[in-house]
């Protein structure tokens, strides 16, 4: 057993960090054995296995007899892979996110890791409809809301990202009309504005926000002051950005000029 075993916590450690280690832990050894998390917490089996639970409800590990393993131990899979990173703070911007949701609202939601956190959420709030261009979104969804309306927009299929793009898929956000747009963008700059890694996820977030009445960026701070290479929006195209720490500096002020609500 390598040397992160030997190490100990504090008992009292909350849940979520302590979860939130383990999937560091699972990601960067691939197999662990719950014997070895209990001596690495000074945790109780029981307490171990909870914790092992809770992450492979959200997909990112995988519980195995006696132990986890992370998924991309079968194939490197790129989407478990950014589920297993900053999952504390993508925990809480879910949470924080949903308290901007009302029954009966009609949301977009777009491919990624914080919305697929968010999507999990919405369980508890009825007659929702929503609208995503995500399989792993539609998949929660439909398991875990029985009054929600979900609509699946088409088009062509990234099986990396589990997601649809391209002109089908716009042609058919183009149908509808919502409330909210739930946007998991790239990065956020002060003077940039929302941008993305990827010309489709931008493309296809930008026709959501074009059908929207309001728009919502779930964003952690390690996205903050940084420059991808497509263009979502200016700051100005959105009304909330909810992300776990408030920005500061020229992001703050950005933010604060063009009018963003900042929940964090």
């Amino acid at each position: 057993m390598t040397e992160w075993s030997i190490v100990c916590y504090d008992h009292d450690m909350r849940p979520g960090e302590r979860q939130s280690t383990i999937a560091d832990i699972v990601r960067d050894e691939g197999r662990v054995t719950v014997e070895a998390l209990t001596r690495h917490f000074g945790a109780s089996a029981e307490t171990i296995r909870r914790d092992l639970a809770t992450l492979s409800r959200e997909g990112i590990i995988r519980k195995v007899h006696g132990g986890a393993v992370f998924p991309g131990s079968r194939g490197e899979d790129p989407f478990q892979k950014r589920m297993g990173h900053n999952i504390a703070a993508k925990r809480h911007i879910a949470k924080k996110a949903i308290t901007l949701v009302s029954a009966g609202d009609t949301l977009f939601i777009d491919t990624g890791t914080t919305t697929l956190m968010f999507a999990r959420e919405l369980g508890s709030i009825d007659n929702l409809t929503i609208i995503t261009n995500s399989i792993e979104i539609a998949r929660v969804v439909s398991t875990g809301n029985s009054s929600a309306s979900l609509f699946l927009v088409g088009g062509a299929y990234n099986a990396d990202n589990r997601q649809t793009f391209g002109m089908m898929a716009m042609s058919q956000i183009e149908m509808f009309r919502g409330t909210l747009a739930v946007l998991a963008i790239g990065t956020v700059d002060a003077a940039a504005g929302a941008m993305d890694y990827n010309i489709e996820e931008a493309q296809v977030a930008r026709a959501m926000i074009k059908q929207s009445q309001s728009a919502v960026i779930l964003s952690d701070s390690s996205k903050f002051n940084r420059i991808a290479p497509f263009a979502v929006g200016p700051l100005s195209c959105f009304n909330t950005l909810v992300c776990e720490t408030e920005p500061k500096g020229s992001l703050q002020r950005a933010l604060e000029q063009s009018s963003v609500e900042i929940v964090f």
